[in-house]
C-alpha cells in the first residue's frame, strides 16, 4: 500500500471495526482527527500518546473520538472508567 493515498487501502472494513493509533513520541492534552468526505463513518477512534511519570502516578493521554449518532457521553465515560480500572490493576 506504499503508493495508495486512500483512507481504506484494503477495501471495505468489517462492520464492527475500530481504529487504534499511538503517538509514543509526544504527549497531548487534546487530540482531534478530522475525517473529511465520510459523513457516514461511525467507527470510534482511540489515540494514545507518550506516557509520563509524575511521582507515583503514571499518566497516559488517551483520546476517544466517537460519532454522536452511535455513542454518547455515557458510553465514552464507561469506556474511560473501565480503562482506568484496568490500568490501576496493572500497576498493583
Amino acid at each position: 500500500h506504499q503508493h495508495d493515498t486512500g483512507l481504506f487501502p484494503q477495501g471495505n472494513l468489517p462492520e464492527n471495526h475500530l481504529n487504534i493509533s499511538s503517538l509514543p513520541w509526544v504527549s497531548f492534552d487534546g487530540f482531534n482527527l478530522n475525517i473529511t468526505g465520510n459523513d457516514d463513518y461511525f467507527a470510534p477512534v482511540f489515540t494514545m500518546a507518550k506516557f509520563q511519570q509524575e511521582g507515583d502516578r503514571v499518566l497516559l493521554p488517551v483520546s476517544v473520538q466517537v460519532h454522536h449518532a452511535v455513542c454518547d457521553g455515557f458510553h465514552a465515560a464507561r469506556f474511560i472508567n473501565t480503562l482506568q480500572m484496568m490500568c490501576d490493576n496493572i500497576l498493583k
